[in-house]
């Protein structure tokens, strides 16, 4: 229990950061304690932030959350109303104020409060002009659109850093694995995965467990080394979009004419790459 009571002060100091956000909080929240009168607000702004409040540090309810996330549990605290709260009991004080002089002093104070709290986050560098209106990558758009087929939707193996983003766009093919591969704490496993995010593509290694997931593509960077050619392995290459290659697995193809699921036109382009 020891542990579970110092990760919960530990979220709470990472939550606070450099800021005085929580100290802030807990003053606005006893301000309305003492002074809101009005019952339906003091419930929603007092009684159920205070509850709220209470779950996040109760023991019990910690351990069993973190059981199941201990990553996430922080995010609890966003279900607290901190800026509206401090914002209304700024107004709930200026209010009080009779003069003229108080009333301005105090909408100093809180705006003072505001900015020396608060980060002007566009200036981080984990954000960037947005160059579509899809707000991604455009090699994720290009790669997406050489993937797709009139009226089959295809099993595509992908490099790791686009799997963050091409759900956002398309659904139009199925992955073997997911963005969620990438998150540790969730403790997903593939072996083609490995094999994909190897310093070097072995394509022997790389062709069997993709045709092992039945994937008719093999999506891979250029800037990466390849250990044998995919051609070797039976796959062709039918495209190569903004620095990465796009094979097609012969074998894959062979079998999906079978079933005719591929449109005239796709056949006769692919076909024509294998002569």
């Amino acid at each position: 229990m020891k542990e579970v009571m110092q990760a919960v002060w530990e979220d709470f100091v990472q939550y606070n950061g450099k800021s005085a956000l929580l100290l802030l909080f807990g003053a606005a929240l006893l301000f309305l304690w003492i002074e809101e009168k009005d019952r339906r607000i003091k419930t929603v702004f007092v009684y159920l932030v205070s509850a709220m409040c209470v779950i996040f540090v109760c023991p019990l309810y910690a351990a069993i959350a973190m059981k199941i996330d201990v990553e996430v549990y922080y995010r609890v605290l966003w279900t607290l109303p901190m800026g509206v709260l401090f914002c209304y009991s700024v107004v709930k004080l200026f209010e009080k104020m009779k003069k003229t002089v108080s009333k301005v002093l105090i909408c100093i104070l809180a705006v003072l409060a505001i900015c020396i709290n608060g980060d002007f986050v566009y200036t981080k560098s984990i954000h960037f002009k947005s160059v579509n209106a899809y707000h991604m990558p455009d090699v994720v758009m290009h790669v997406s659109d050489a993937l797709d087929l009139e009226k089959y939707t295809p099993h595509v193996v992908l490099p790791a850093e686009l799997l963050p983003f091409v759900r956002q766009y398309s659904g139009e093919f199925f992955t073997p694995y997911g963005r969620n591969i990438l998150e540790t704490q969730w403790s997903f496993s593939h072996e083609l995965y490995d094999a994909m995010e190897a310093e070097a593509y072995d394509t022997a290694l790389v062709a069997k467990k993709a045709r092992e997931e039945f994937c008719m593509y093999v999506v891979l960077s250029s800037i990466k080394e390849q250990i044998g050619t995919m051609e070797e392995q039976d796959y062709v290459q039918v495209d190569f979009v903004d620095g990465y290659y796009i094979y097609l697995d012969k074998q894959v193809f062979t079998e999906l004419l079978s079933y005719d699921v591929l449109s005239e036109g796709e056949i006769e382009r692919f076909s024509a790459l294998m002569d």
